[in-house]
């Protein structure tokens, strides 16, 4: 009955473990239901918080890049012409930085350095670098060898003389250059915990911390140890954003227990050891029927087999079982490093310098892979495959497998010819990377263009057989494994700059050094132009956008630059929307950002981009005229705008000359400028004015001063600088510029 025991006293042994961990885990899961709900719920306003600060913050940068961008009288301190007019180059900078510091809340203090003269300027004063409090930060900037991070750490630096914890925004002028200085801003930490505090201060039992870049804490609240937290990372800070709730879900639920339950529970397990007991001792009379026959087997057997010389059965036993313990070891490490695994690492690696070669080593590395080692020659090419996110929602996963794995085996059948093998990997969703390992230099890849002719062929296969399309960049040769990582930044770059090149889905890195990364105009003024074209429904916004486009290329720009030309165009088209009448304004809003936003992500080649922008501008227009075409004011605002085209030379014009001429006030006639086209008089004035010089500027011989009496100025400074606010250029230089 030995057995019986065993076999009944497990069950039971099952049984009472089984029960309460039931119990347990019916708690653990009404607690986990609580614990994922408020995670949830930490999680989306730890998002709202992040999104509140990135909306600040970007606001600070926009209204930097757009001073930046605008040229107006800020930028005079950077400019050597104006350097000996002190008025022009520190005091009405001076005066444009309190206005900046007054409009921007969390801006503690700014400063303007720049590099001819290493002078710094504040609202208050100029001085020297070397003399200046705070040049720390500004000395760390010109040391930076990228312009792309604006925003610093948290950093000690001079309040008023006073240290103070801030984190600054570096913004160079010119923005794409940083010839001229830079531009620093600062944001005390004492300005954005109060700003954090009162996103935060309306949600009870609520702990929130924020950390810096490098891990250092912003702003963190005194918690219990026992909470729910949820982390965030802001995508244009670097931020990291903890929020949680206190916990005490768990005791609550186990406070609703009530004792008369348990005691049913026990009862319940003392039926269930009886039925157990019961159930055993007739289920085990066949097994101990069996167990009987073995028995009289073994005390026939057992004589016989100790009469053998070595008939050590439990030790041959043992050794056997160790050594299939041990080989099963070894194949439990293979197969969590499989072949395809360890290639995949170590392609990453290799293509993102992680890993350093030597000759012994890239040898015995690759014998290990099972790849082949002597090679005379490598070219690196990134295929990226167009619109993913359009494949992403069109195939399953299961079909987007597939036609990568199909790409894949396409690679390999077109790069492997010649005596060449390919090495391809997925370093991205979007990205394929290939290799190509070129055994004969004799091979047709010797040359630039047969890597271009491969990479060609290979498109014009997908073209024919796949419902999508990709674009190839090319990375220079190497004859060393150690230059891989160059040569395969080097095709990225090239696949960045494929759009500026025109409607060719291959280019190679040594098409941009021929052309030269080179940005000779100016998009920003063609895009300012184009925004109020739109805005005042002028119908002169299609030569806008072509010499929006034109400008850009007539440049060299990276895809990343070009969307962030159509960014700069729906923050401009946001501010000047903004002073329109509230019905106007809602057309922008409703079919015009939103649109904007989507074509900017959705883009291949400058010419579907350029068309795209044109549709989405072309319906604001159409929709916006719809509803000025019903409004009477509209139409008398068109009336006064007619007669101000035609008697813009006379310098009395005004206001209050307009509003008498069409019997209204003053205020209303400026209200109805801004409701029905987004400018006030003033500005409407300029404009027509500037229009007229610039006609005259390219068609005639006049001189300065008598343009200036022609379009209405009575002097010639004022006229000089309305225009270059306008143009970003002198009078003389358009027409320079203009006649070529």
């Amino acid at each position: 009955m030995t057995g019986f025991r065993r076999w009944a006293l497990s069950y039971i042994t099952i049984f009472l473990f089984i029960v309460p961990l039931l119990m347990f885990t019916l708690l653990f899961a009404f607690n986990d239901v609580s614990r994922k709900t408020a995670a949830e719920s930490n999680e989306i306003f730890a998002e709202q918080v992040q999104q509140s600060l990135d909306n600040e913050f970007r606001f600070i940068d926009n209204v930097v890049s757009n001073e930046i961008a605008a040229e107006g009288s800020l930028m005079n301190f950077f400019k050597g012409s104006l350097r000996e007019d002190r008025y022009e180059s520190m005091v009405k900078p001076s005066e444009e930085l309190k206005n900046m510091i007054t409009a921007m809340p969390l801006v503690d203090s700014i400063y303007l350095y720049r590099n001819s003269d290493g002078m710094v300027l504040t609202p208050l004063s100029a001085s020297l670098l070397d003399h200046f409090t705070d040049k720390q930060v500004i000395v760390e900037a010109l040391q930076q060898s990228t312009l792309n991070r604006p925003w610093t750490n948290m950093r000690s630096g001079f309040s008023q003389q006073d240290s103070e914890e801030m984190i600054s925004l570096i913004r160079y002028t010119p923005l794409f250059t940083g010839t001229d200085g830079l531009i620093v801003v600062n944001v005390r930490k004492e300005y954005i915990i109060q700003l954090i505090q009162s996103l935060t201060k309306s949600v009870p039992n609520n702990h929130i911390a924020v950390y810096n870049r490098d891990g250092t804490p912003i702003y963190a609240e005194q918690g219990d140890a026992d909470y729910i937290q949820a982390t965030y990372v802001s995508d244009y800070l670097g931020w990291q954003i903890q929020n949680g709730v206190e916990n005490g879900n768990l005791f609550r639920i186990v406070s609703t227990l009530s004792k008369y339950w348990i005691l049913v529970c026990a009862l319940f397990c003392l039926l269930g050891i009886a039925w157990i007991i019961l159930a055993a001792r007739q289920n085990y009379k066949p097994i101990q029927s069996i167990l009987n026959r073995i028995q009289q087997f073994v005390e026939q057997k057992q004589a016989k087999l100790f009469q053998k010389e070595n008939g050590d059965e439990f030790k041959f036993i043992d050794s056997a079982l160790e050594q299939l313990l041990d080989q099963a070891d070894v194949y439990q490490r293979q197969h969590k490093e499989t072949l395809s695994y360890r290639r995949q690492r170590f392609f990453t690696e290799w293509l993102e310098g992680v890993r350093s070669f030597k000759q012994d080593a890239w040898k015995q590395d690759m014998i290990d892979l099972e790849m082949p080692y002597v090679f005379e020659e490598f070219v690196t090419y990134v295929i990226r495959i167009n619109k993913y996110r359009i494949f992403a929602e069109t195939y399953s996963r299961r079909d987007q497998n597939l036609l990568k794995f199909v790409l894949s085996n396409v690679v390999r059948e077109i790069m492997e010819t010649a005596g060449a093998v390919s090495w391809s990997e997925w370093m991205t969703n979007d990205r394929l990377t290939v290799i190509t390992m070129i055994q004969d230099k004799e091979s047709d890849y010797e040359s630039e263009s047969g890597a271009l002719d491969k990479a060609n062929s290979l498109v014009q296969w997908i073209d024919k057989h796949l419902d999508f399309s990709v674009s190839i960049g090319i990375g220079s040769s190497s004859n060393q494994p150690d230059l891989l990582s160059s040569a395969y930044e080097e095709a990225k770059e090239a696949l960045a700059y494929q759009p500026s090149l025109g409607d060719i889905p291959v280019v190679g890195f040594w098409q941009l050094r021929d052309r030269g990364k080179h940005q000779a105009s100016n998009p920003f003024h063609a895009i300012r132009n184009l925004a109020i074209a739109i805005r005042s429904g002028e119908e002169g916004w299609e030569k806008e956008l072509d010499r929006m486009f034109d400008d850009i290329r007539n440049g060299v720009y990276s895809r990343e630059e070009m969307t962030n030309f159509v960014s700069y165009l729906i923050f401009i088209m946001q501010k000047e929307m903004a002073g329109l009448s509230p019905d106007l304004y809602e057309i922008w809003k409703r079919s015009g950002s939103a649109e904007l936003e989507r074509v900017s992500s959705e883009w291949e080649t400058l010419e579907e981009l350029q068309n795209r922008l044109s549709d989405v501008l072309r319906a604001i227009k159409e929709e916006m005229a719809n509803v000025r075409s019903e409004r009477s004011n509209y139409k008398l605002v068109l009336e006064m705008r007619a007669y101000l085209e035609e008697h813009y030379n006379n310098p009395d014009m005004s206001l209050q000359l307009l509003g008498e001429l069409f019997g209204l006030h003053v205020k209303t006639a400026s209200r109805l400028f801004r409701e029905e086209i987004g400018a006030n008089f003033s500005e409407e004035l300029t404009q027509i004015r500037i229009e007229r010089a610039k006609a005259i500027l390219i068609n005639t011989e006049e001189s300065i001063q008598d343009i200036t009496t022609q379009v209405g100025y009575m002097h010639p400074n004022t006229f000089i600088r309305s225009f270059k606010k306008q143009t970003g250029q002198t009078p003389g230089e358009y027409r320079k510029a203009s006649r070529g």
